[in-house]
């Protein structure tokens, strides 16, 4: 589905994804975590076309990801950056409905499909009560739902989350990645989603992707990558890992006073 070859990425003269290469699999979910100024945002805005590369190529099916026309990338690719900007305060239901914008002509308005399809993922997402509300009204997790609807409106096969679960609670988190994991698997969306939280990311993710200092420290199965050693080194605090008692899936615990003490 997607194949990144040798991209480097600088932000004026500082170097921050360094000569990276990575296959992503039809039907993966990846979690891509790793420590803050890792490259993980920018390596999602190359994904989704957002930064110019300055060196390497990303294709999308065989097809450089610049020669997509946008039109036909907003069919394949749906995303949700951390902290979007929007010049005009539109309603809830308006900004999830502007999903279906890359599926019309010309001219063309919403159709009754396009209105019934936007409904159901409010509700699907618990926010059919915040339909008619402003986005100046909300709450950043409230906020942070609403752009994850609009990605899951747009119905593409690939969806590019940056931070989907910040701002929001135990209850949302869970049900998010519920969500996205439903439609891994039942309708075969390649997903691709950065993550500060390592043990949701464990739960859900078929494949874990660990960046550190712009470059690939570890990427495969989740068993395989959720490493004491490996994370304890990169995150520069004691790590245990050890396995979710009702899913079976590794997650950490980490020595917080431990570390604290060796500091001082």
């Amino acid at each position: 589905m997607i194949k990144i070859k040798n991209l480097s990425f600088k932000y004026n003269k500082n170097l921050v994804l360094k000569d990276i290469s990575l296959e992503i699999d039809k039907h993966d979910f990846i979690g891509i975590i790793g420590p803050n100024g890792a490259g993980k945002s920018t390596l999602m805005k190359c994904l989704s076309g957002f930064l110019k590369i300055d060196k390497g190529e990303i294709l999308i099916e065989n097809k450089i990801i610049g020669k997509h026309d946008k039109i036909e990338l907003a069919k394949r690719i749906a995303v949700v950056v951390q902290q979007p900007y929007f010049e005009f305060d539109f309603s809830v239901k308006d900004i999830v409905l502007m999903g279906k914008f890359p599926y019309l002509k010309f001219w063309q308005n919403f159709r009754s499909s396009d209105q019934n399809a936007t409904m159901t993922i409010l509700k699907e997402l618990e926010l059919s009560h915040l339909a008619n509300r402003r986005l100046s009204e909300l709450s950043g997790g409230e906020f942070q739902l609403v752009m994850i609807a609009r990605a899951l409106n747009q119905n593409t096969e690939i969806l590019l989350l940056d931070e989907p679960a910040a701002h929001l609670d135990v209850h949302h988190q869970i049900k998010i990645f519920s969500i996205l994991k439903k439609l891994n698997i039942a309708q075969k969306r390649t997903i691709i989603s950065v993550s500060h939280n390592i043990n949701l990311a464990a739960e859900f993710c078929d494949k874990i992707l660990i960046m550190s200092k712009g470059e690939i420290a570890d990427f495969g199965k989740v068993h395989k990558v959720i490493d004491e050693k490996k994370l304890s080194k990169i995150y520069q605090v004691p790590i245990k890992v050890m396995n979710n008692p009702f899913t079976n899936k590794p997650n950490i615990v980490y020595n917080y006073y431990n570390n604290e003490n060796k500091e001082n």
